[in-house]
């Protein structure tokens, strides 16, 4: 039972740290095709996080979003495309999720007039029109509710340390102390074998046999925490009598 617990341990330690690494690639992949294409990805499709109700009830805050990466300035949208593009935030760039409502084409040169779907909070279409160029992906219409909040929080300083490091630093502890107790485990195991050995080849009986093994093992523990004064040793008798007064002595 107890082995059967141990390894039920272990293997939900591995499933936990699995899934560890697989956050810390995808955090840095993100970072990684953020400067390329200018929106985090994953093989062309970019999760994003909802952080309004700008949308509402298409999607709401907290969500997830899977967009398809269309960072090209030669990309043909349509009205009802919902779209991500860039937009300045109290000095601060972000991205900003609306859907086309109007098509303009001026020359050579094609605009998207973009609104939000949540009448409510935006009443008018937004002040900025969006060119290809600007925009840098399309909702698929896929999307995870609430997990928008949870990859938000992963990629700050805090939730990275305390969702990635922080469990792989535990991981790494655990697995250290485990590597200890194998060795000490393996070199009992070891001084047993040993100490088999040599009184499988003494003439002892099987009681004398188990007390010598017993003795030197003790005698082994004592040398590891450096309490023993002087190093014992499990004699080989030349006959029976002799036998129980050399194990008994040892």
């Amino acid at each position: 039972m107890k082995q059967l617990l141990k390894r039920i341990i272990n293997i939900v330690i591995d499933v936990i740290v699995v899934l560890i690494l697989a956050v810390s690639v995808l955090i840095v992949a993100l970072s990684l095709t953020t400067k390329s294409s200018g929106v985090p990805h994953i093989f062309g499709i970019a999760p994003l996080s909802v952080q309004s109700d700008s949308m509402h009830d298409t999607f709401d805050s907290g969500d997830l979003l899977l967009s398809e990466v269309t960072n090209d300035p030669y990309y043909e949208y349509k009205v009802g495309d919902i779209v991500t593009f860039p937009i300045e935030i109290g000095g601060v760039e972000t991205y900003n999720t609306h859907r086309i409502v109007e098509v303009i084409e001026d020359e050579s040169i094609t605009y998207y007039k973009t609104q939000g779907d949540n009448k409510n909070t935006n009443p008018e279409p937004d002040e900025d029109l969006q060119t290809s160029a600007s925009i840098v992906a399309k909702y698929t219409g896929n999307k995870i509710d609430g997990l928008g909040n949870v990859l938000s929080f992963i990629r700050t300083q805090l939730g990275f340390f305390l969702c990635v490091l922080l469990p792989m630093i535990i991981f790494f502890v655990y697995e250290a102390i485990r590597v200890i107790l194998n060795v000490i485990a393996y070199n009992k195991e070891k001084a047993v074998t040993e100490a088999q050995s040599v009184i499988n080849n003494a003439e002892l009986t099987e009681e004398q046999k188990k007390r010598a093994i017993e003795e030197y093992l003790a005698s082994i523990g004592e040398k590891q925490s450096g309490k023993a004064e002087n190093e014992p040793t499990v004699q080989t008798p030349a006959d029976g009598n002799n036998s129980a007064d050399s194990s008994d002595n040892a």
